[in-house]
């Protein structure tokens, strides 16, 4: 049985043993079993034999019975003998057998699963109970049944009984089965030979049908047997008696005036009946007549001859010739079988719907063929050069073309159709009418463009004009829609770079996008028009990434321009990059913020950024240059407290939290886009930078001193880059001067302007200009002497100015300087106005030094006031000064007092100072020393002649005013001196001279009298001898007697 392969162990011993004996009858083998006899060897009872042939038709040879072993002998000898004529053996089929085994393990385990099935079943199934107090006695036994009989145990029996009878009939098919597998070897070789059979019954089938389709073929190409009697006597007499007669006159010969006159007759006819009586249709409206036709001429589509045959306004009228009027056409339609249609048709509509049923079939006609030559042209453009970049297709009466098939994004295509056309209304009818006509929708990125002006010329019919034109559209549109996103930015709209789109109508490539990047490069953007590939000239590294971008963009109209703004920014960051080079700025490269901190500091539309340092500037002040969508920007970055090199490796440094602060350097834009190379505008962009860095770094250290501050507006200059001013108010501290009121020199007001760089570029310079409160005469002189300090004069409004310029490195604030310098110059103001009110001159001025002289009858000093601005005031002295001496004083005077107590001591201590350096100074005066105690204490010491000896001369205070006092106490007499010594000293003490005197307990001078004084006592220690001492008869030592005078020291 087909589908079921028994297992070999299962086959019947009979079958496996049996012996096979084969005959060749006819020459083909025969297989039968042994002791099986041939009904056809006998025949009534006779054996028939081939006379001498070996081969048997029965089981006898020449009538005696040949044994069953001859028989086999003789066959297998044949078989061999025909072993190499025998043709193939047959496929044998396997496909689709089971295994015998596997179909009855099936089979058991199906059984078993659905017993366990039925006896879960059977257990669900409630039985009553049978009754316990049933009646019963010895004789009868009753035995109750009533669960035997209830529903639910013949529920029980039944399904039992159902499954046993389904599993039964299941094992009786295995059963069969298994029996017939006895046979199914042979069975197999049954169906082996019967699948060969009906293969070749159906090659004889396609044998006899492809013989059919043979002759079928062949019909047409047999000649049929010529005619030669009839051909022999039509070409001899001209006639053929087989056909009939029918009596038929010959039409007359018309003469040409006849031939003449009848088609003016025609044409007459015509032209009455056209302008009278046809209702002609709008179309049809320009028409000629002539040669005995009317002519139609509907422009751009066809032109068609009509004629008559009766005379009758409402007869038919009959097509005559057809033309197309478009190219590329011919002008007519050839003979043939087109032809005989189309005329067949024409008069057939000519006949039921007249004039206007013809052009509307003439119409349809016609636009249809022209839909054929534009799909026509489509499909030769397709294996042209636009192959691979054209997809046609042809959807009812409409041409589908798809262009730019490899461009990313939607589709784009344009179809070619008919549309109906707006509803008119009949001439000579109140019903309506639409006149379809070729029309065009363009799809541009799967989206109808409704406002396009497309031309179609239906004239000349041209796809290729018609997309080039398109695509000449969609470039342009492409372009345009970059062009206006740029020109959204600040860079393109404010004329900084030019932008310059060109557009075409009819030419692909004349379409392009010029694009300023920079002051020294431009670009040029075309589309390719076959592929849509975008193209970036000139070609570089730079431009060939943009380009690449640009041509994986789904919209580049959209999106476009963000990559050529990428591109911009990335020539503008390459360009900065060079010629900060070229200006001796150092590329930071390690320095590289994160996203969110470069957002932050910098903005969103940032897209690349550069930082640099200058060597000369402090450590904490960088530069960095940032290009965006919206332009070209330099920032100031002030950096952490944590040091950064230039030549760092390691460029993931986590270096966003470096970043303190960024401020924009607010300049002119045409700084960066003007026509000047970029370096030039380098150079005002440091010196801009250095202003902007100084004048944070002094608001910074304003607030931190308390100073209120004004920052005033920013201004410009083409000579000197001054980016704006500050207004401070500096409170100085108060100098202890001469002068009677606190009124300070300069004002409080002072203003600091920036300028730049100076010209080494390596400091910042600054210009403080300070108001005079207080006016004094000779300032110009005196300040034209000190560098770094100029002299404003008056104006009507101003009073005098002086300006003090800094030059400080960048990011060092100037405010400490300014500070100092404004209390030197306070100082230097306070100091000149004493020496003038004291009559003294300034020889030379600074702002840490001032040196004046003060003179005497015979010589000239001088004195140097140092104040340096960090340090205490001091007096300098040249040696041969005899204020020498007491300068420690002096200076202790300056740093307590002020500079009028340091001159009123001059004044004082100058007679007494110089009588001292010139009795030092005399010959032979080594023997004498001049002690200092203080400036208003001197002791004079003498060892020669006399040792031990000498004097104290002291300052003091007599009814308000300053004189020099030498007690009689401290006057040290030598021990070896003579009685003429005591006389000269008594003629001293008790003596009087030209202003000084003697008094009770010693002698009193004042200043212009003290150097006598000195001189004579210096004489008189010098040349006298001590007298013998006598007593002294005073005991009162305060009070003395001079020339009958008493005079009391108060």
């Amino acid at each position: 049985m087909p589908g079921i392969l028994p297992r070999s162990e299962g086959t019947p011993k009979t079958l496996s043993s049996a012996k096979v004996t084969s005959d060749i009858r006819n020459g083909i083998p025969a297989v039968r079993k042994p002791g099986e006899s041939n009904d056809q060897e006998y025949r009534n009872g006779v054996v028939l034999t081939n006379g001498n042939h070996e081969c048997m038709n029965g089981g006898y040879t020449n009538g005696v019975l040949a044994s069953p072993r001859d028989d086999e002998r003789q066959s297998h000898k044949q078989i061999e003998s025909l072993a190499g004529q025998l043709p193939p053996d047959i496929e044998h089929i396997t496909f689709g057998y089971t295994p015998f085994h596997q179909l009855i393990s099936r089979l058991v385990q199906e059984t078993f699963n659905g017993l366990i099935d039925v006896i879960n079943d059977l257990s669900e199934v409630a039985i009553p109970a049978s009754g316990q107090h049933a009646p019963s006695n010895h004789v009868n036994h009753f035995i109750d049944r009533t669960g035997e009989v209830s529903a639910g145990n013949l529920q029980k029996k039944l399904r039992l009984l159902n499954f046993t009878s389904d599993r039964r009939a299941q094992f009786i098919k295995i059963l069969v089965l298994l029996r017939w597998a006895g046979q199914a070897e042979a069975v197999s070789k049954v169906i082996d030979l019967n699948v060969w059979i009906n293969q070749r019954l159906q090659e004889y089938k396609a044998c006899i049908s492809w013989i059919g389709e043979l002759k079928r073929m062949l019909g047409p190409l047999r000649d049929p047997n010529p005619d030669i009697k009839t051909a022999l006597e039509v070409l001899s007499t001209g006639r053929h008696t087989g056909l009939s007669d029918l009596g038929y006159l010959p039409p007359q010969t018309l003469s040409s005036r006849q031939l003449l006159n009848t088609l003016r007759k025609i044409n007459t006819l015509l032209s009455i009946r056209l302008n009278l009586h046809e209702a002609i249709p709008p179309a049809f409206r320009d028409f000629s007549v002539g040669s005995g036709r009317a002519t139609f001429h509907v422009r751009e589509e066809f032109e068609v001859d009509l004629s008559i045959a009766e005379e009758d306004p409402s007869s038919q009228l009959f097509f005559i010739d057809f033309r197309f009027q478009f190219s590329p056409m011919s002008a007519g339609l050839p003979a043939g079988r087109l032809r005989d249609q189309i005329e067949g048709k024409a008069n057939e509509i000519l006949k039921r719907e007249g004039l206007e049923g013809l052009y509307d079939f003439l119409h349809n006609f016609t636009l249809t063929h022209k839909l054929s030559v534009l799909r026509n042209q489509a499909y030769e453009m397709a294996k042209g050069y636009w192959c691979e970049h054209l997809k046609i297709e042809a959807v009812h009466r409409s041409v589908v073309v798809q262009y730019w098939l490899n461009r990313p994004g939607g589709k784009n295509w344009i179809e070619i159709g008919l549309k109906r056309g707006r509803e008119t209304a009949k001439p000579y009818s109140l019903s309506h009418q639409r006149i379809p006509h070729i029309g065009l929708r363009w799809f541009r990125g799967g989206k109808e463009v409704t406002d396009a002006q497309v031309t179609m010329r239906l004239g000349e019919l041209s796809l290729a004009f018609i997309l080039k034109q398109v695509i000449s559209l969609h470039i342009s549109y492409n372009f345009e829609r970059m062009a206006a996103r740029m020109r959204e930015t600040s860079l393109y709209s404010g004329g900084l770079l030019r932008l310059k789109s060109t557009c075409s109508a009819t030419e692909p490539t004349d379409a392009s996008l010029l694009v300023q990047l920079s002051t020294a490069q431009a670009i040029k953007v075309v589309q390719e028009p076959v592929a849509g590939r975008f193209s970036i000239l000139p070609a570089s590294r730079s431009n060939s990434r943009a380009e690449y971008e640009l041509n994986r963009n789904v919209s580049p109209a959209s999106n476009g321009a963000s990559q050529l703004t990428t591109l911009r920014s990335q020539v503008a960051s390459e360009e900065a990059d060079l010629d900060a080079r070229s200006m001796g700025w150092e590329p930071i490269r390690s320095l590289n913020p994160n996203q969110e901190t470069t957002q932050r500091l910098f903005g969103k539309a940032i897209q690349t950024k550069k930082f640099f340092k200058k060597s000369a500037w402090l450590s904490g002040w960088i530069l960095a240059f940032t290009s965006s969508i919206e332009g070209d920007f330099w920032w100031i970055i002030e950096l952490a407290d944590k040091a950064i090199t230039s030549n760092s490796a390691a460029p993931n440094i986590a270096s966003a939290p470096l970043i303190r602060t960024a401020n924009r350097i607010s300049v002119p834009v045409t700084t960066f886009h003007s026509s000047e190379p970029l370096h030039a505008g380098l150079a005002g962009i440091e010196k801009i930078a250095a202003v902007m860095i100084s004048q944070l770094v002094d608001t910074r250290a304003l607030a931190l001193y308390g100073y209120r501050h004004k920052i005033q507006a920013v201004r410009y200059s083409t000579q000197r880059t001054q980016v704006g001013s500050l207004l401070v108010r500096i409170a100085l501290p108060p100098i202890a001067t001469s002068t009677n009121t606190d009124l300070s020199w300069l004002n409080e007001l002072v203003r600091l302007e920036y300028y730049g760089l100076d010209p080494s570029r390596k400091f910042a310079t600054h210009m403080a200009k300070v108001h005079m409160q207080r006016n004094i005469d000779g300032l110009q002189n005196l300040l034209t002497t000190i560098p770094s300090v100029a002299f404003e004069p008056a104006t009507q409004n101003l009073p005098e100015a002086i300006k003090l310029q800094f030059h400080t490195k960048v990011g060092e604030t100037v405010i400490s300087q300014l500070r100092a310098r404004l209390i030197a110059i306070e100082l230097l103001l306070s100091l000149v106005s004493t020496l003038r009110s004291n009559n003294l001159s300034c020889n030379a001025a600074s702002l840490t030094r001032l040196v004046f002289g003060y003179t005497t009858s015979n010589t000239r000093l001088k004195a140097a006031i140092q104040f340096p601005e960090e340090g205490p005031r001091r007096i300098a002295l040249s040696k041969s000064n005899p204020h020498l001496r007491v300068v420690d004083y002096l200076t202790d005077q300056i740093r307590t007092k002020s500079l009028s107590a340091v001159l009123g001591n001059l004044r004082l201590t100058l007679p007494l100072l110089r009588t001292f350096s010139m009795i030092e100074a005399g010959q032979d005066r080594s023997g004498i020393d001049v002690l200092t105690r203080s400036d208003q204490w001197f002791q004079v010491r003498y060892s020669e002649p006399f040792s031990r000896s000498g004097f104290d001369v002291r300052l003091r205070i007599r009814r308000d005013h300053a004189m020099w006092f030498i007690p009689e106490a401290s006057i040290r007499k030598p021990e070896n001196g003579d009685h003429t010594f005591a006389q000269a000293l008594k003629s001293v003490t008790r003596g009087k001279g030209d202003g000084w005197w003697g008094v009770n307990g010693g002698m009193i001078s004042q200043t212009k009298g003290v150097e006598d004084l000195i001189i004579k006592l210096d004489v008189v220690f010098r040349t006298c001898k001590q007298p013998p001492l006598e007593p002294n008869p005073n005991p009162n030592p305060r009070k003395r007697k001079a020339e009958d005078e008493v005079v009391e020291l108060d």
